[in-house]
């Protein structure tokens, strides 16, 4: 190099640090032999202040590399040092120079790309990196855009989104990513930055940017890839250096290879609707996919992608806004709207069919049109979070069908919604297409508990019909309806498609009388043409709902309550059901359990009486008798008792005895008079326990006479088969009339005794031969006490006579009047003639006499004289002479017509067994 040469470098170099480009022109025209075009572009890369405004230079170095440069006036205000220096000196600075070498780059073609594109890019390197003056590349590159497809492509993907990320849409924040930084990034972390922006601003404003950012940041990104950037030199170009990447391939998990980058933006989009739904489906809905990107003004139309790979990453895109609908979990209140809005526009991207006829207030208009094939290909594997974005997906890939069943799944989440059950969509799909009858049966009961959370109070009949239609649309999306033009028998799909119709309808019936509709439940299943449900099913789910009303009910009172519901509810349905037993017996429970809310009850531990304990109680009788004990004087209510009695046979709550043969207890009938004979012994019981002996005796003659049927059957049967009424009958009397008995107003102790043998005496006609001995050995103790009181009256009768003789006016000596005998007094007579008892065998067979003329012919029964006579031998003693001839039976051993009548008037007894007590003695007639 001459020192021609070296000083012109040297004044090139001058100027250029001057910034001094016009000068720099008329130098470059002048001594173009020197000065080079890659040595000038070297030397401005090198030494030409980043903080020059590019339009300053872009005319020259246009000029440079076209070979038009021209020489143009300009004053030349350089030193002329550089002249002064000699040959040498000025070759030595040259060599201290170091030139920066332009980078090379190759395009996705492999070519080498020429050395001015490079020259600009890393002129906008350094610019970027030395001032960070971003905005002031569009005035470098624009001019040269159409110079080089490499740096339109590199202006687009990289250069515009950063623009507009730092200084057009989010202005306000801090620039993250200096250009050299940005350039690096891998594509996710492209994707990713260039979207986080948008996902900040969409947390503090209502309106998303996010379909924005898709279209003017990531599209352009996207441009630029995939592409090649290999640095073939290693010479080092400190940070001025342009980086380099290598071309991204995702591999699908089928195999499928796609070079593009937008499967990344698919991934981010199907992340982000598992966190945030909701803006998932609004960039979804604000952007078209791939084919839709803002390149500004810089595309000159060249930047247009290849169609058919354009048309494949669209489909791709579609395939994930239906995936974006099955990952989410979430069941905001806004999530079908935004649903059914993303398969709309993937619907209409693709000219696809949707059905827009779904409406929530009339769904059997909806029809569906879903191939057996296609749900036969269907698996839950398809929903996992790696197939989503499969093309092999079915479930996810974009078909008339797969958005029909998307269509469906959304619009059925819609109506559980207005039931108020919120579910997400995935598990809606998984109910209706793989859910069994179990997991469908629980969805159908957590439907229904929300629907009476949310509408219980409602009393919009019209309402309540909408959310029937609802529910029975949801039970196989209207597949059953008679209007379907093609087959579906082969279909099984639905919310509740695995559950028998009948359930459901049984379940929403229910669900009607718990909130009390029951006139529209009536109008529904009952007296509609034609009926939902069979009367049996209608019935059985009415006293399901009715019982349970019962069972929680706190108070008997049938006007309050839950009583008042079971009340009303068997009230208004019972007149469908006429000839209906189970109604009958609900009827009658609800008649005894209001009886028995008049009553104090409490159970063990101190817990009060519940409806509820009447069902669950073993012996439901031992009720009453618990009301008998904790009550003081119920017994006298014994009509009320009895009629609670009887309405708890009538409700089937009380069995018979295991003892009991079945041929006994083989009508209502018969048992209801066991159970009245039950509850009469246990007010005889009762009111013995109070001491009211009256009552008692009362009870036991008046009540508790023997029945038609007894009667008979004890004609027919021998002593050890009497009935389990004469059972209770003889206990009853037995123990009235062995209870030891206190003084009362009016009643005389002679009187008492007279009632007690009287009741005895029955015991004896009834009780087992078992038993006869017990009772005898009670009638001799009366007996007994009876000739006691008799023998005393008897004396004091005649002391009283005497004592009156020796009163009267002009007595005599008494020791001188022999002992005249004398007829007895005619009251000491009668009492002591009518009061006499008779002996035991006397009694018996005089009982026997009487029966059989009042009751029934117990001559022909098991209970014989001689029979009498056995038990008599063993248990009588003979009687002071007194009493013995006061007998009532003639010597022909028959009874007096006349003293049975007088005996049993004067006993007011109905069974004819009253004349043993106080009878004339048969010899005193003679």
């Amino acid at each position: 190099m001459g020192l021609h040469t070296a000083h012109v470098i040297l004044q090139a170099i001058q100027r250029i640090v001057e910034a001094n480009i016009s000068a720099l022109r008329n130098l470059v025209a002048s001594h173009a032999d020197v000065l080079k075009v890659d040595l000038v572009l070297r030397a401005l890369l090198t030494y030409l202040p980043e903080s020059t405004d590019p339009d300053v230079y872009t005319g020259f170095i246009r000029d440079l590399t076209s070979g038009a440069l021209s020489p143009v006036d300009a004053t030349d205000d350089s030193s002329s040092s550089i002249l002064e220096l000699s040959d040498s000196e000025a070759r030595q600075q040259v060599r201290k120079l170091h030139l920066l070498q332009l980078t090379e780059y190759i395009d996705d073609d492999g070519n080498l790309i020429d050395r001015f594109t490079s020259f600009l890019l890393d002129r906008a390197h350094r610019i970027d990196s030395e001032t960070g003056a971003l905005p002031v590349l569009p005035q470098l590159l624009e001019p040269f855009l159409d110079h080089s497809q490499y740096l339109r492509t590199w202006a687009i993907s990289k250069l515009l989104p950063l623009l507009r990320l730092n200084y057009e849409y989010y202005p306000d924040r801090a620039p993250e990513y200096s250009l050299q930084t940005f350039e690096a990034l891998q594509v996710g972390e492209a994707v990713t930055s260039l979207l986080s922006e948008a996902l900040r601003q969409n947390d503090e404003h209502p309106e998303s940017e996010l379909g924005r950012d898709l279209r003017c940041l990531v599209g352009p990104w996207m441009y630029g890839y995939p592409r090649k950037r290999i640095k073939l030199s290693t010479t080092e170009r400190g940070d001025s250096q342009a980086p380099t990447t290598g071309n991204v391939l995702r591999q699908d998990l089928e195999g499928r290879s796609t070079s593009s980058a937008w499967s990344y933006v698919n991934d981010w989009l199907l992340e982000l609707s598992m966190r945030n739904f909701s803006q998932a489906a609004k960039a979804f809905q604000q952007w078209d996919g791939p084919q839709d990107v803002d390149y500004g003004n810089w595309d000159n139309g060249t930047a247009v992608a290849n169609k058919e790979s354009d048309v494949d990453q669209t489909i791709y895109y579609m395939q994930t806004g239906l995936a974006i609908i099955y990952s989410t979990h979430s069941t905001s209140s806004n999530i079908f709207v935004e649903s059914d809005r993303t398969i709309h526009r993937v619907a209409d991207l693709l000219e696809l069919r949707a059905d827009r006829s779904l409406r929530i207030e009339d769904p059997k208009s909806s029809p569906v049109h879903i191939s057996t094939d296609f749900v036969g290909s269907l698996s839950p594997a398809h929903l996992l979070h790696n197939a989503l974005l499969r093309t092999s997906n079915p479930l996810t890939y974009p078909t008339n069908e797969s958005i029909e069943l998307a269509n469906f799944t959304v619009f059925s989440g819609q109506i559980l919604q207005s039931l108020g059950f919120l579910q997400p969509i995935k598990d809606i799909l998984v109910t209706a297409v793989f859910g069994a009858a179990s997991d469908q049966r629980e969805i159908l009961r957590k439907t229904l508990h929300a629907l009476r959370q949310q509408y219980g109070k409602s009393k919009d009949d019209s309402g309540w019909k909408r959310y029937r239609e609802q529910l029975l649309w949801l039970h196989d999306w209207g597949l059953s309806e008679p209007s379907r033009t093609f087959d579906t028998s082969k279909l099984s799909l639905g919310m509740f498609c695995k559950i028998d119709i009948e359930e459901l309808e049984v379940e929403f019936l229910k669900m009607l009388l718990l909130e009390g509709h029951n006139n529209l439940a009536v109008s529904i299943y009952c007296t509609h043409s034609p009926v939902p449900l069979p009367m049996d099913l209608v019935e059985k789910a009415t006293l399901e709902v009715a019982y349970g009303f019962y069972d929680n009910a706190s108070n008997g009172n049938r006007s309050r309550g839950g009583m008042k519901k079971t009340s009303d509810l068997v009230a208004i349905f019972r007149p469908h059901f006429t000839e209906s037993e189970a109604y009958r017996q609900i009827n009658a429970l609800l008649l005894a359990t209001h009886a028995l809310s008049y009553y104090t009850l409490v159970l063990h531990h101190g817990v009060p009486f519940q409806p509820v304990n009447i069902r669950s109680s073993p012996n439901a009788l031992a009720l009453i008798e618990s009301v008998l004990k904790q009550n003081p004087r119920s017994y006298a209510k014994l009509d009320d008792l009895l009629d609670i009695g009887l309405n708890l046979v009538k409700a089937g709550l009380i069995k018979s005895d295991e003892s009991t043969s079945s041929t006994q207890l083989d009508s209502t009938e018969r048992q209801s008079a066991i159970v009245k004979r039950r509850i009469i012994a246990k007010a005889i019981e009762a009111a013995l326990a109070e001491e009211d002996f009256d009552t008692a005796y009362s009870y036991v003659l008046n009540r508790l006479s023997p029945s038609e049927a007894s009667r008979r059957e004890i004609s027919s049967t021998n002593e050890m088969q009497k009935t389990t009424e004469d059972n209770i009958t003889w206990q009853a009397a037995f123990q009235a009339g062995r209870s030891p008995t206190k003084g009362t107003s009016g009643t005389s102790e002679l009187r008492q005794l007279e009632q007690r043998m009287e009741l005895l005496s029955q015991a004896v006609l009834l009780a087992p031969s078992p038993s006869l001995q017990e009772v005898l050995s009670t009638w001799r103790d009366c007996e007994h006490q009876m000739n006691q009181l008799l023998m005393q009256e008897s004396e004091a009768d005649s002391d009283w006579d005497s004592r009156g003789d020796l009163t009267l006016p002009g007595g005599f000596g008494q020791e001188n009047i022999a002992d005249i005998p004398q007829k007895p007094r005619e009251s000491t007579r009668n009492a002591l003639n009518e009061g006499a008892p008779m002996g035991l065998f006397d009694v018996a067979r005089g009982a026997a006499s009487a029966f059989s003329k009042t009751a029934f012919p117990l001559r022909s029964s098991g209970l014989t004289d001689s029979s009498l006579k056995g038990l008599v031998k063993t248990q009588v003693q003979p009687t002071s002479p007194a009493v013995s001839e006061a007998g009532g039976i003639d010597g022909e051993g028959r009874v007096r017509k006349r003293d049975m009548v007088s005996n049993m008037v004067t006993g007011g007894l109905a069974s004819g067994i009253g004349w043993v007590l106080g009878a004339p003695s048969a010899r005193d007639d003679h």
